[in-house]
């Protein structure tokens, strides 16, 4: 009997970032489960240790069992429209800015999807260390989950059920027809044109060329650009740059 899936949340994946415990991995399952979640990637370079997490997965061990396992994040999100990490840690090197989880999930969960894979992942570094900057460099967004100062971390099932149960929520009331979006090539893709044309007009970021690119990636992925809509953007810049060093007529 295959897995079951809720269609109005199909699009919906979440990731586990190197995560150290096996028992952490059968929670997962289960609490997504509960909100009818079902699909799962798992970024570890070791071999998963099924039979330590198949018992905290009660009633989830199809999710467990059809995990998606892969050695990067990179891999684990190629082809989504959103990725979201979930960090309490914001900075300079990081992201300047987070989403709570119901606005995460009012705003994206719920994203349409016509033809295209319009993957919204969803991604939980490890249960000590969190995520990584270079990985929070792979997701267009941060959200935060709300916690008293005085216990600020969370179990990762906890979490997980947490940003689940928001999801599902969001993606149940608004089911029904849904439009596509970019997906994280594109998204990139469209970040790099503009920087380009950026560059053509002499624009330089404090950040560099590098920082502008990732600045601009996730500002089109928060925007949730139809790909009809980021070509327009897409080509004010082109158009922009192609004008630059032009003058009018005198006289």
């Amino acid at each position: 009997m295959g897995l079951h899936r809720s269609p109005e949340l199909d699009h919906i994946r979440v990731v586990l970032a190197r995560p150290s415990e096996p028992r952490n991995i059968g929670a997962t399952c289960r609490a997504i489960r509960n909100f009818g979640v079902t699909r799962l990637s798992i970024v570890t370079d070791r071999p998963v240790d099924y039979e330590a997490a198949r018992p905290l997965a009660a009633g989830a061990v199809e999710v467990l069992e059809a995990a998606e396992v892969v050695a990067s994040l990179p891999e684990a999100v190629r082809g989504a429209s959103v990725v979201a990490g979930i960090t309490r840690r914001l900075g300079q090197k990081r992201k300047a800015v987070s989403f709570t989880p119901w606005r995460f999930a009012e705003r994206f969960a719920a994203r349409p999807d016509a033809g295209g894979d319009a993957t919204v992942c969803v991604v939980f570094g490890n249960e000590q260390s969190g995520l990584s900057d270079e990985e929070l460099e792979h997701c267009h967004i941060a959200v935060s989950i709300p916690t008293d100062p005085g216990c600020p971390s969370m179990n990762l099932s906890h979490a997980v059920a947490i940003i689940a149960y928001e999801v599902s929520k969001a993606a149940r009331e608004a089911a029904g027809p849904r439009r596509g979006g970019l997906t994280v090539d594109e998204t990139d893709e469209a970040a790099g044109s503009i920087v380009g044309s950026l560059k053509e007009l002499g624009f330089h970021s404090q950040d560099g060329p590098q920082g502008m690119h990732l600045f601009m990636r996730d500002l089109i992925a928060r925007a949730a650009f139809a790909p009809s809509e980021a070509r327009r953007f897409v080509a004010l810049f082109t158009k922009l740059a192609g004008m630059h060093g032009l003058r009018p007529p005198s006289g």
